[in-house]
């Protein structure tokens, strides 16, 4: 689901820490921090609020968000004795050799771990989804009838939507129409650039079915009582929404089943009831909007293509303003740090009176012609005398 919702349209995805954590424990860290007001950064902007959080989140999420904006609430539910078996074997499944009994983060378990083990070692928890959807903001201890009736409350009247992972198809088409959606196709994680950290987390190598023992199998009943009767009522509403039995709806759906899948659109599946052209009429409209459906898919990955460069480009360009105060920075404490510049010799003073200079710039060139020439006779006179005295 997070991965049509990603495919849908532009605007930020967050994941707080889980409250739940898949790989055993819990975390209420999260809770307390939107207890505080404190949500996680980005919040403000984001579009989308993932992760494994109780349905009690709501009672604090309102103060962690921006005012004005609407707060809608969508889930998933899976057969709860299946969940539960997969989360075991997951757990199990983690050990590092045969003869280790792996790093667990919680407690050591023995080599061959039963349900009850994790069960007593907070690695997995019973009926987890009557938990999550209860509304109780600390839904960590036991499980009460209360809690049941509370969370049946919660998918009649506290979610926008909710769907059911064993008829997904159905959910994705039902989703579109109480979401508003546009993209509901998807496509495996190594043919699109929409992927996700949980894409290939199927588990193919774990018992399913009759490989299950059976013993196992009803302790995973037991300690999903709650969970239970909490999936049959999920099924009960799921299949009285009053969407399912549109004409459209219907086509929709055959349209997606179409269009899964590589190569051409599937023509064979037959016309709903209610469809009344030829079955020509049929094979064309199935065609048509089971290419359609490829196409909105096409078109989302290219606008998601297109929001991560717009996003790239705003860390460069807040690295480049980064560097550049850095730049500025350094050069300011390199001019601090450089010796002061000595002050430049002023010149001599010539000799002679100011006047002197002062009349030596004033006067024209003939006047200076006439000074050199008085001097010239008066050296003359000079020289005449000396003769004289000689003699």
């Amino acid at each position: 689901m997070r991965f049509v919702l990603q495919a849908d349209g532009p605007g930020k995805i967050i994941s707080p820490a889980n409250v739940f954590k898949g790989g055993g424990g819990l975390d209420p860290g999260p809770m307390e921090r939107f207890r505080k007001g404190d949500g996680p950064p980005g919040l403000d902007e984001a579009r989308i609020l993932t992760g494994h959080l109780p349905l009690g989140i709501r009672e604090y999420l309102p103060n962690c968000v921006a005012s004005g904006r609407e707060l809608r609430y969508v889930t998933f539910l899976r057969e709860p004795v299946d969940r539960l078996l997969s989360h075991f074997f997951a757990i199990r499944g983690r050990r590092e050799g045969e003869e280790e009994q792996g790093k667990y983060a919680l407690a050591p378990l023995p080599l061959e771990p039963t349900l009850d083990d994790m069960l007593e070692a907070g690695y997995i928890h019973d009926n987890l989804q009557t938990r999550m959807l209860s509304g109780v903001t600390d839904p960590f201890g036991d499980v009460t009838h209360d809690m049941l009736e509370q969370a049946k409350e919660s998918l009649r009247e506290g979610l926008v939507f909710f769907g059911l992972s064993e008829r997904f198809d159905e959910s994705l088409v039902l989703a579109k129409r109480r979401l508003g959606l546009r993209a509901i196709l998807s496509k495996p994680a190594h043919k699109s650039r929409l992927t996700h950290k949980a894409a290939g987390r199927i588990n193919e190598s774990r018992p399913r079915g009759d490989e299950v023992p059976e013993e196992l199998v009803r302790d995973a009943e037991r300690a999903n009582r709650y969970d239970l009767d909490l999936y049959r009522h999920a099924v009960e509403l799921f299949d009285s929404a009053p969407e399912r039995e549109e004409l459209d709806f219907k086509v929709e759906l055959a349209a997606l089943q179409a269009a899964k899948g590589d190569g051409e659109v599937k023509l064979g599946a037959p016309p709903p009831e209610g469809f009344g052209g030829t079955d020509e009429a049929w094979r064309m409209l199935l065609e048509a909007r089971g290419t359609l459906l490829r196409r909105e898919f096409e078109l989302a990955e290219v606008t998601l293509l297109n929001d991560e460069l717009g996003d790239r480009a705003k860390a460069m360009r807040r690295e480049l303003a980064t560097v550049s105060r850095e730049r500025e920075r350094l050069a300011a404490r390199l001019e601090d740090a450089a010796p002061a510049a000595p002050e430049p010799e002023r010149p001599a003073k010539r000799a002679g009176s100011k006047r002197a200079r002062r009349n030596a710039k004033t006067s024209t060139p003939t006047q200076r012609k006439g000074s050199v020439g008085a001097t010239g006779k008066a050296k003359r006179r000079a020289k005449r005398r000396r003769r004289a005295t000689a003699e």
